[in-house]
Order: C-alpha cells, then structure tokens, then sequence
C-alpha cells in the first residue's frame, strides 16, 4: 500500500447530493472545487478513459452533468456513446436517497460501460454511478436541472507510478 500526504476526496453520497448537487442547483457557492462542469452530449460522445486527466493512482472522477436534452431519462437503460463505439448500461433500478427523517432527497442510478458494439460488446471496468434531483425538486423550488456523475475505473487497472 502506498503512503500518501493530504486529503483525499471520498464523500458519501448524501454529501454529494446536499452539499454539491443542490448548492450548484440553487447557484450556491460550493465547499471545494473539485469538480468540473460538462455537457451530457460530451459526456455521452467519448469513452471514459478519453474524459478524464490520468493523475498518479487516480481511479475517481466527478462531473457536474448539464442538462443539454442528452442526460439519460430515469428510464433509460442504455446510452450509446459516440458512433456506436461504446455504450454505458444500466445495472440495476435507481436507488432513493434520503435524509435521515426518510425524506427522499435525489435517486442514484449505477452504469457500466461496455466497448464494442452491442454484438460485439466486452465489459469494461468502468463504472459511473447518476445522481438526479427529485421531479418535485425543480418544479417546487425552480433550481437549474444539474446532474452529479461519479465514475471510476476499475481494480484491474495497473496502478500507474508517479515517478
């Protein structure tokens, strides 16, 4: 196991929600600015690995989704990415999250990517876990549709070094 110095970002996912996804919702100033704004059709349009800047060991990154017409619908099982050079699938139900008086707060939805096409597709060890604001959210408090994205690569990845 490799010592490190620092802080490392690993919050849960109600920090995500009230601290990040509802403060950008609302135009609030945000704890820290570890996380970077992108379009869904961009994010939608590239493999992950072409998304993220490598850094020594990273495995976590964080986006802030716009809603451009392209964010997957609650619905949505499978997001083709680009020309058919990849797709991002659902694995599994949208998941609540709520705060501690049960109050549903937003809904996580887990994906796995998959190169290839759909004949051809190999599993990858990407992951990318959605989180969305209630319906109620944004027609009762008027806040701007954002989307949190949370992905990662997988243990399988060699682990790069730094020097």
């Amino acid at each position: 196991m490799e010592n490190s110095v620092g802080y490392q970002f690993v919050p849960t996912d109600e920090e995500l929600v009230l601290d990040y996804l509802f403060n950008k919702a609302f135009g609030k100033p945000l704890p820290a600015k570890m996380i970077q704004e992108i379009a869904a059709s961009k994010l939608f349009e590239k493999p992950p690995k072409s998304l993220v800047t490598w850094s020594c060991g990273e495995k976590e990154w964080y986006f802030f989704i716009h809603d451009d017409e392209n964010i997957p619908s609650e619905s949505e099982i499978i997001r083709i990415v680009g020309n058919g050079i990849g797709f991002w699938k659902s694995g599994g139900e949208e998941k609540s999250i709520s705060d501690v008086k049960g109050f549903v707060l937003a809904f996580k939805k887990h994906l796995i990517y998959f190169s290839g096409t759909f004949s051809e597709a190999k599993k990858t060890h990407w992951k990318m876990d959605l989180y969305r604001l209630t319906t109620e959210f944004y027609t009762n408090f008027k806040g701007k549709n954002w989307e949190l994205g949370r992905m990662r690569r997988g243990m399988d990845y060699s682990t790069t070094s730094c020097f």
